[in-house]
């Protein structure tokens, strides 16, 4: 059964459906273990789950994924939700150690017997069947109020050591969402802990937290603001963003000791030439012709006006604070009408804050009707809340020269994808090559090398 459009890309998966309580597998006839196809570049967890409930009627949550053997598709493990075995026409269960060799591989049914009768790998609580009960237990524990009764599950993200899931429940207006995180980006546990404990009213509210799991309980709130094409959201949305900055002001080691990247202005002009090296070697990697590659004369170009821009910027004197190094639409909850709170912290930065909200405005004005308007109205939000602390002068030149530097600070990121070989990627490469690109037209605008040279 393919639901998807037919021009479609679409990748296919095994399903072994497995009842744990009764160490049964649910089957289609002959033996043989569902299959079903799923668009690429999706959430395949996501899109596994909703096919199985909108085909079966079943709820379930994937365990692990088992590689492709002797030419078969990927295969989903997942934990059949019902307590009993529920009545489907298409699936008959089956014991699992009755399934043919032929249906299940031996190095598969191996897997599956770890899962079932090995001690649960605390390393990795997400590979274990049974984890979705004990998420609710600990929601229970931690909750106002513990007689909560749980409805449906719903998983987005699946992984050993990594979750995100959607937990509803029959209070109305009550449901909860867990997030876990695993290498390489356990420091969103640390940063999201720092924040918790600093400045918790600019974040959904925190149920609990378990360090063990790098996991933490959020209480749902609203909808992103991919939903929105308010201006007044985003008005909103600025405004708690630069609350929650001023309110982090001076916190510049406490903030790094919590895992928050150092995005200082002096650090990201330290790696400007090895980034301008870097995209050289991409662009003489280009294999389109779609696209002229930039010369490595221009790029050298760019990199002196990054090193002029940032030193301006610096001389500014722009107290450093919290950035979010991934500040779109589905980042900022809004409710339409108690306000807003900011989510997904993995990407989080300390450095120079109108950084930040460059990007917001990068990606609000893309819903605008009116582009330059908007930008007005959000930068005029942003301007009244650092009045106290900022002079107008500092002010305009920070939000004048932050265009460029807002993608130097994407092109570094992390840093470590430098000494990666991530940095060999196709695709990655052509993705630094689309920033080198926006640079350039960044720099290429009339005003931009007098809006650096009027400030030396």
């Amino acid at each position: 059964m393919n639901p998807n459009k037919p021009d479609e890309a679409t990748e296919s998966y095994q399903l072994l459906m497995v009842l744990p309580r009764k160490k049964m597998a649910l089957l289609e006839e002959r033996c043989r273990l569902p299959q079903i196809e799923i668009p690429l570049h999706t959430r395949p967890a996501e899109k596994i789950t909703s096919a199985i409930f909108e085909r079966w009627g079943l709820p379930t949550v994937v365990i692990d994924w088992l590689p492709r053997t002797q030419g078969t598709p990927s295969c989903a493990v997942l934990e059949v939700l019902s307590r009993e075995v529920p009545p489907c026409a298409e699936l008959c269960p089956v014991s699992l150690s009755q399934i043919p060799k032929d249906a299940m591989p031996p190095e598969t049914q191996a897997a599956v017997d770890r899962m079932l009768n090995s001690p649960p790998d605390r390393s990795l609580p997400f590979s274990s069947f049974g984890w979705v009960d004990e998420v609710k237990d600990w929601i229970r524990s931690c909750a106002e109020h513990q007689a909560i009764c749980f409805t449906d599950v719903r998983q987005f993200n699946a992984g050993g050591s990594f979750a995100l899931a959607r937990f509803g429940t029959t209070s109305d207006g009550l449901t909860f969402w867990l997030k876990a995180v695993g290498a390489p980006n356990t420091n969103e546990f640390a940063t999201t802990s720092y924040l918790v404990k600093h400045c918790s009213e600019y974040l959904p509210r925190i149920i609990c937290m378990r360090g063990d799991w790098n996991a933490w309980v959020m209480q749902e709130f609203g909808k992103s603001l991919h939903h929105s094409q308010s201006l007044r959201d985003f008005e909103l949305a600025t405004t708690r963003l630069a609350g929650l900055q001023r309110a982090l002001v001076g916190k510049t080691e406490e903030l790094i000791a919590a895992q928050f990247m150092d995005h200082r202005m002096h650090v990201l002009a330290s790696h400007i030439d090895e980034l301008i090296d870097y995209l050289e070697e991409a662009m003489g990697r280009q294999t389109s012709k779609t696209v002229p590659a930039m010369s490595a004369h221009r790029l050298r170009e760019i990199g002196n006006l990054l090193h002029e821009s940032c030193d301006t910027m610096e001389n500014l004197g722009i107290p450093d604070s919290v950035m979010h190094g991934d500040m779109s639409p589905g980042s900022i909850l809004g409710d339409g009408e108690r306000g807003c709170v900011l989510i997904d912290w993995c990407e989080a930065y300390v450095g120079n804050p109108f950084i930040t909200f460059e990007q917001l405005c990068v990606h609000a004005v893309r819903k605008a009707d009116s582009p330059s308007a908007w930008r007005q109205s959000l930068a005029d939000s942003y301007r009244t809340c650092w009045r106290e602390v900022l002079t107008e002068k500092q002010i305009d030149r920070a939000l004048e020269l932050t265009s460029l530097i807002c993608v130097l600070s994407y092109l570094y990121g992390r840093g470590d994808w430098l000494h990666s070989s991530r940095r060999n990627e196709p695709e990655f490469q052509s993705y630094m090559r689309s920033l080198a690109r926006h640079m350039d037209r960044i720099a290429g605008r009339s005003n931009q090398p007098e809006v650096v040279c009027q400030h030396n």
